[in-house]
């Protein structure tokens, strides 16, 4: 069976423009949120819990 595509030219632009967003800023500005995130716990934990000891 032939299957047919209907993706014209428009919609091809549109998922470029969602991939570049993505790539470009959702993902990274993500990562550097959970990065942040991270960092704020671990300093919240050492301020009520202290340091590490071994």
């Amino acid at each position: 069976m032939k299957q047919q595509t209907s993706s014209s030219g428009a919609e091809k632009k549109g998922e470029w423009k969602l991939f570049l967003f993505l790539t470009v800023f959702l993902f990274p500005i993500l990562a550097t949120i959970s990065v942040f995130g991270y960092g704020f716990v671990i300093w919240m934990s050492h301020i009520l819990f202290g340091l590490p000891t071994h």
